[in-house]
């Protein structure tokens, strides 16, 4: 199956599944002790009315409709599911060590079965974004899916979300790297404006009588086609920046090519927050919570942390997650910007409402509103207690997880032990 009819095929399942029946999807009610809507104020001791995938009502003395499925949650905390703006994970294979690569889709790689998709709904994520890796140049298109489903078909969300560009130096100087980045934009604009001339001469000439031909029947070349949709403003990239050093020479390039972008941040940005709170780009930060570096002064070790510096810039960012170590758990992440100095309400919004925003998906998922998809986790406790976890995930107002008949946590810790509250997160 080539790349092409593979997009278009996910593509026509995507739409398919939205109108599917809805009534099919049938009715649920969770009532809640506890409800964090992200947007709005917090709820205690509130229903919440699902209805064809979607959020109904949300509020106190709500009526249980005879046929819907009751989940009672009444010593629980109900929130939405996190949202991941950008991750590699989920992939049988990347191809973040081939450099210019632009034409290649992650949705040929994505692998259902990954223990990755097994682990975010065991943790409360619904959506992912998965893009390729930042050890490349230009490395092709990214992919929204819900960590659910059997099929790459019937995981996704949104197809052919963006371009991923990174400049991380990968067995070469920095400045080697911004010079290939600015080399193979170059090298597309030529062949664009190469293209449009031959187009153009190809009017003239139909004008004058002087072809047969009807129609200009040169194509644009599909390996080169994503850049040029990026460079005609059609498409948007995810562009990786390690650090304060490449990010002036990438807005530069952002500038200068009037790129629609959302910055990616390694931790080592911490220098240039001013230059960030001065451009209205999404950003994302990728795993690496904290970064630690002498002190040009008194050469001691100093700990910066890129969130806690953009939100006291006032800067919006949203947080992701890693595969391995502490850093894979969105609680985890949340705590570590607090710990620096992040208030509760920040660090909730970037693993919720803000990646949602990114992905441009914020009218659907990210907080729970009358309206939104039923994206939702039900949780033990606060999401930030090291005690809690989740207990419960909606995803389109479907149960796709619960824990008490998680299959692995019963193969570790024992049938009846999956819900015992000294069992780790």
């Amino acid at each position: 199956m080539t790349p092409h009819l593979r997009f278009t095929l996910i593509s026509l399942a995507t739409a398919l599944a939205a109108t599917l029946p809805l009534a099919a999807q049938g009715n649920v009610v969770i009532k809640a002790g506890r409800v964090i809507t992200i947007t709005g104020e917090e709820l205690k001791d509130a229903v919440i009315q699902i209805e064809n995938g979607k959020i109904k009502a949300i509020g106190k003395g709500l009526e249980t409709p005879w046929e819907a499925k009751v989940i009672d949650a009444s010593k629980q905390v109900v929130m939405p599911t996190y949202v991941v703006a950008h991750t590699s994970f989920g992939m049988s294979s990347g191809n973040e060590n081939m450099a210019n690569v632009p034409y290649l889709t992650v949705q040929d790689a994505i692998d259902p079965s990954s223990r990755f998709f097994e682990e975010a709904l065991r943790n409360g994520i619904g959506t992912i974004h998965v893009i390729p890796g930042d050890r490349t140049l230009l490395g092709g298109t990214g992919m929204v899916v819900k960590p659910f489903g059997k099929t790459v078909e019937e995981m996704a969300v949104r197809a052919h979300t963006g371009l991923k560009m990174s400049l991380l130096a990968s067995g070469g100087s920095r400045m080697a790297q911004i010079h290939k980045m600015r080399r193979a934009l170059e090298d597309i604009k030529t062949y664009e404006a190469d293209f449009e001339r031959r187009k153009k001469e190809f009017e003239q000439e139909k004008a004058a009588g002087a072809t047969t031909k009807k129609e200009f029947d040169e194509k644009l070349d599909p390996k080169k086609k994503p850049v040029v949709d990026l460079l005609a403003g059609k498409a948007r990239a995810y562009f990786y920046v390690p650090s304060t050093a490449e990010l002036l020479e990438a807005l530069r390039l952002i500038k200068q090519y009037k790129l629609d972008v959302v910055l990616v941040l390694g931790p080592r940005v911490h220098q240039a927050v001013k230059h960030l709170a001065a451009v209205d780009i999404p950003v994302v930060l990728d795993e690496a919570m904290e970064y630690r570096e002498p002190d040009p002064d008194t050469e001691k070790e100093v700990s910066h942390c890129p969130a806690a510096l953009l939100t006291k810039a006032g800067k919006e960012y949203a947080l992701s997650i890693g595969a391995a170590n502490m850093n894979h758990y969105p609680w985890w992440q949340m705590a570590a910007a607090i710990r620096n100095g992040v208030s509760r309400d920040t660090a909730l919004r970037s693993m919720t409402i803000v990646p949602a925003k990114v992905l441009g998906l914020d009218k659907e998922i990210g907080s729970l509103e009358v309206g939104k998809t039923a994206n939702l986790q039900i949780l033990t406790g606060d999401p930030l207690a090291a005690t809690s976890w989740v207990d419960t995930v909606l995803l389109d107002g479907q149960v796709v997880y619960e824990r008490g008949k998680d299959l692995r946590l019963q193969h570790l810790f024992g049938a009846n032990e999956t819900t015992q509250p000294n069992n780790p997160k």
